[in-house]
């Protein structure tokens, strides 16, 4: 149930984010119209507005199409995770493909439209002008917030270790606990934000127009809003931490409502970052609209294909043409290939990883082995050996594992089968191999830990509970 929740809404948050920013209503903004540089004065061109009417038609059917399918293949996952996550990652290719090459494609139309019509800015279409604006330049440092802003949320999420009952809850647990894992991701990913904002700040201001006033009007507007979002991320991001502290420190716990809060508030961080891009839009159209001596490059030739492939240029990453916050890489340089081409095959490559892995959960079975003094525990996903002598009592549970509020380390759980390393509140250190619909269950108490584990078979459980209690 929480798996398909999960994919459900990460599904339409794909979906939905890459909508609004590559498929959405094309507009005329930096002298462009998806992408393609076109003068002001040919938007009401007949053979313009046919075009973009059917782009329009297109974009809706396709992702229209892909978010249907991935709400309806989340259903799977009340059947096996593993044809599931086959099916999801099918889908998720086909979601790539489908809005690159929409994208991409229509692209290309528009450009063989420009020169065909002769709608660009210059007769040479391969035309790049690098411009300064140097009065812009010499002010952008104030643009944006001072980077040591985010030194203060990173800095408070250390303060809780001062609190006794947070260091013994920490304590109580192995070093990779949810709790200290909770709290690496938390440091990692205020870090992540001040790197964000730091490569951000270093970003060379764009030039639109002649007017300087205008140039440094624009650039503020981009450069302070963003900065300001990535702080506000780092303090939501502080404060879903503190509110884990809070509860840690209160139930000596974090139960899985606090995860969904936790989640929850540094999600906030990315409903401010889709309002600020419509809203830094918006402002970027009425201050263009109000220029009268606009700035145009037209270098549409390096992009013609809708990627950005120029073997002249030495950059190695350029802003991408479709969207000013994202950067894209040059094609037209090896590194720039093998970058993308890595990139491409690594996730591929995850991609299966992750379709094994959920097969074998599925279909290995759990295997317990008694060899001399010495008890193997194998399974799709992890493996535990003990000795005998580890073994502090042995007991078969007819009504399946103690009720207890269990925590995963680093296994799976999706509703019909514990696998892997758990902790219990109670309990403490678990190693489950259980069926959650299949009764009866044997618990194994060691030295560093409690294992529990059954068969889908009851003699088979028996077998392995005699085995033991020899």
């Amino acid at each position: 149930m929480i798996l398909a929740i999960i994919f459900l809404l990460t599904d339409l948050f794909i979906c939905g984010i890459t909508y609004m920013v590559y498929g959405g209503k094309p507009v005329y903004s930096d002298g462009m119209i998806l992408g393609v540089h076109i003068r002001r004065e040919v938007q009401e061109e007949p053979e313009l507005v046919e075009f973009l009417e059917g782009y329009r038609k297109q974009v809706k059917r396709i992702y229209a199409g892909v978010t249907v399918l991935g709400v309806a293949i989340c259903g799977l996952c009340f059947w096996y995770s593993s044809i599931f996550m086959i099916a999801w990652c099918i889908w998720f290719v086909a979601y790539l493909a489908g809005a690159l090459g929409v994208l991409y494609l229509n692209h290309r139309k528009l450009y063989d439209l420009k020169i065909q019509n002769g709608w660009g800015f210059t007769e040479d279409a391969s035309t790049t002008m690098r411009v300064v604006d140097t009065r812009t330049i010499m002010k952008s440092g104030r643009m944006a917030l001072p980077l040591w802003y985010h030194i203060i949320p990173l800095a408070i999420l250390v303060i809780p270790f001062v609190s006794v009952d947070f260091r013994d809850y920490l304590g109580t647990f192995s070093p990779n606990s949810q709790g200290w894992i909770l709290f690496i991701t938390s440091a990692t990913v205020g870090i992540v934000f001040l790197w964000i904002a730091w490569i951000f700040k270093r970003i060379p201001n764009r030039v639109y127009s002649e007017n300087s006033d205008l140039n440094y009007r624009i650039n503020y507007i981009e450069k302070r809003s963003w900065s300001i979002c990535f702080l506000g991320a780092n303090i939501c991001n502080t404060i879903a931490w503190l509110y884990l502290v809070r509860r840690i420190t209160k139930n000596r716990w974090i139960y899985n409502i606090d995860i969904w809060i936790y989640i929850g508030i540094i999600n906030l961080s990315v409903i401010v970052a889709i309002a600020m891009l419509i809203w830094i839009k918006k402002q970027k159209n009425i201050l263009q609209k109000e220029d009268e001596t606009p700035l145009y490059m037209d270098d549409d030739y390096y992009w013609r294909n809708g990627w950005y492939a120029n073997p002249e240029d030495a950059r190695l990453f350029v802003q991408d043409r479709f969207n000013s916050m994202n950067y894209t890489t040059n094609l037209g340089r090896p590194a720039g290939r093998y970058l993308v081409g890595g990139i491409c095959a690594g996730v591929l490559v995850l991609l299966i990883w992750m379709c094994v892995i959920f097969l074998r959960m599925d279909f290995t079975p759990i295997r317990m082995v008694r060899e001399d003094e010495e008890i193997r525990i194998t399974s799709g996903y992890t493996n535990t050996f003990f000795e005998t002598d580890d073994m502090q009592s042995v007991a078969l549970l007819e009504d399946g594992i103690p009720k207890d509020q269990y925590n995963r380390t680093n296994g799976s759980d999706d509703g019909k089968q514990l696998l892997g390393k758990f902790e219990g509140k109670k309990l403490g250190e678990c190693r489950m191999y259980v069926w959650l619909e299949y009764t009866p269950v044997i618990q194994i108490k060691t030295k560093e830990y409690t294992v529990f584990i059954n068969s889908k078979d009851a003699n088979e459980t028996k077998q392995w509970y005699d085995e033991l209690k020899e």
